[in-house]
């Protein structure tokens, strides 16, 4: 009788694991603790929850949701919780120098998009992260929750329910405002980029699709945090001209502006770079400048605008000793700036001269920059910058990378002394240990890289790659460029047929952001404790401690403080 019982017990398809958030899970990882562990969370936060599925069996069309998060009083409860697949791209070729932290895989494939809509299938043996995220209200009731998560799918048997509860503690502390500035500059003006939300079917830009993605990403950017926009104002101009005199008509600047203010990513506006490099790396740069489509215009170095020509007008690079590049920013500056006042963002305003100048070619920077300030004296002039000592009087807000922060670190403390705003930003450098959000990478990196900002007092981050897609990006290698420039570099989110996929990386990214909001709040209780906290994890520019676990434990510790 009890062989018999034994031997008509159900086996069960696939077993559940709950993994701490910060680890990727690699298709190749066989063992796995169920980590039964309460999430903390402050309100105003989005917690996330990560489950994996280990299929016994053969398992199809996996879908999940999340049934319910109640308090302990039975009254209360947390709504709008989302879950979705963690999908693999592939990495066929690692970057180099390589970090002492980064992450081999023996598949080459790595976890990163988030897919919300996507029914997923495991073989027998197969691993499958769920990425649960759960958006903590500000008037959410501190206390203890409990909740479950349901996963239904096909084996050989029929169809079958798994449920998976799991706890959330809300600490009585609220998020504001993130008093941390953030941008990752976004490609949306290329209508070949929002192309591949359109099943790589061409669109019209300032259509009212191109409108319609656009705003997709305002949506996706402010519930990552992110609160700083750029925007091109050569490029979002229409002109025209009659001998020597332009006309301005910023409605396509201002209509992108108020869909972002809308949204909450406009704390600041960076208005797009003016010039450009006119050949190779350290050449001078050129300002960009609209002149009658005619032949003398169609002979010279083409501009960066996408559309080239528009309405008459051609798009050209002229350096800034040329009359004819004086006599459109004479015109075009005073009226912008009019036009910014008009609408009450002039205070906001910041303006981009030229991308990542270097030693070689500051001359020219120099001279754009300050003819440029003539015209807008109390407009702060920001970039990237490769270089230090030779750009000194031509920036107000500085973004070095974040090596050149390391390296010429006392040049950026003299300038906070002076007063000068201070950010950082990395994109296909730093590599070898420095953080980054690269794919091969510990997540935890990424998060990190907000402790950075506190750490060394820089109240800015800046990353060009929101979403500089190739086309199937979300199979393609990621690699680019044969490993020259590294996986997940070029995009932190995904496209999908009219719509965004976020990425267990910007997860990683948000949270960094607000854990920033978080140790300025225990500096404005204890500034010596804060500085333990960031000390304890960030041990230099290119140091840090990976432990999750030694994260969570700190991170425990500032929670509990500002209960208090």
């Amino acid at each position: 009788m009890l062989l018999l019982s034994f031997s008509c017990q159900r086996k069960e398809s696939i077993s559940m694991y709950q993994i701490d958030p910060l680890y990727k899970v690699l298709k190749e990882r066989t063992y796995f603790v169920d980590e039964v562990d309460t999430i903390l969370a402050v309100r105003g936060e989005v917690a996330s929850l990560q489950i994996v599925v280990k299929a016994m069996e053969e398992v199809r069309d996996m879908k999940a949701y999340v049934k319910e998060i109640t308090a302990e009083d039975g009254v209360h409860e947390i709504t709008d919780a989302e879950a979705g697949w963690v999908g693999y791209v592939r990495v066929g070729r690692s970057y180099s120098p390589p970090s002492r932290d980064i992450i081999s895989s023996a598949s080459d494939y790595f976890p990163d998009p988030i897919l919300t809509d996507s029914a997923f299938s495991v073989e027998t043996g197969e691993v499958q992260p769920l990425w649960v995220s759960i958006p903590v209200g500000k008037s959410a009731e501190p206390g203890l929750y409990k909740g479950s998560v349901v996963i239904s799918g096909e084996t050989v048997s029929g169809k079958r329910l798994w449920t998976k509860d799991f706890y959330l503690r809300v600490y009585p502390v609220t998020l504001g405002k993130s008093p941390l500035y953030v941008t990752n500059w976004s490609a949306h003006f290329n209508a070949t980029a929002l192309s591949y939300m359109n099943n790589n079917e061409p669109l019209e830009l300032y259509s009212d699709l191109y409108w319609e993605l656009v705003e997709m990403h305002a949506e996706m950017m402010a519930s990552h945090r992110q609160n700083v926009h750029r925007i091109f104002p050569v490029w979002h101009t229409r002109y025209t001209y009659d001998e020597g005199k332009y006309s301005f008509d910023f409605s396509r600047f201002d209509k992108e502006a108020e869909l972002f203010d809308r949204y909450g990513v406009l704390e600041r506006i960076e208005g797009g770079h003016l010039a450009w490099r006119s050949g190779n790396w350290d050449s001078p740069f050129h300002v960009e400048v609209p002149l009658p489509d005619d032949d003398t215009s169609s002979t010279l170095q083409a501009g960066i605008n996408p559309l080239k020509v528009e309405n008459g007008m051609r798009f050209v690079k002229l350096p800034i000793e040329d009359e004819r590049t004086q006599n459109f920013l004479d015109q075009f500056l005073p009226a912008l700036k009019d036009h910014l006042a008009a609408k009450g963002w002039l205070d906001r305003y910041m303006q981009h001269i030229a991308d990542e100048p270097t030693a070689k070619n500051s001359d020219s920077y120099r001279a754009i920059s300050g003819y440029v300030k003539k015209h807008l004296p109390d407009v702060k002039i920001l970039d990237a910058v490769l270089t230090s000592k030779e750009l000194a009087g031509t920036i107000d807000v500085w973004v070095p990378v974040l090596d050149v922060l390391h390296r010429d670190h006392a040049f950026y403390q003299d300038l906070q002394k002076q007063g000068k705003e201070l950010w950082y930003y990395t994109c296909v450098v730093p590599r070898g240990n420095y953080a980054n959000r690269f794919i091969e990478l510990p997540l935890i990196q990424t998060r990190l890289l907000h402790w950075i900002n506190f750490k060394y007092d820089v109240t800015g981050y800046l990353h060009w790659g929101l979403n500089y897609w190739e086309k199937d990006q979300l199979t393609i290698d990621a690699s680019r460029d044969r490993g020259r420039l590294p996986a997940g570099d070029n995009c932190i989110i995904y496209p999908g047929y009219r719509k965004l996929y976020s990425s267990i990386r910007f997860e990683a990214m948000r949270d960094g952001i607000d854990d920033y909001q978080l140790l300025k709040m225990v500096e404005k209780k204890d500034p010596a404790k804060a500085k333990a906290f960031a000390n304890n994890l960030v041990l230099n520019f290119d140091h840090y401690d990976n432990s999750v676990t030694y994260f969570r434990k700190s991170r425990k510790q500032m929670l509990v403080f500002l209960s208090q």
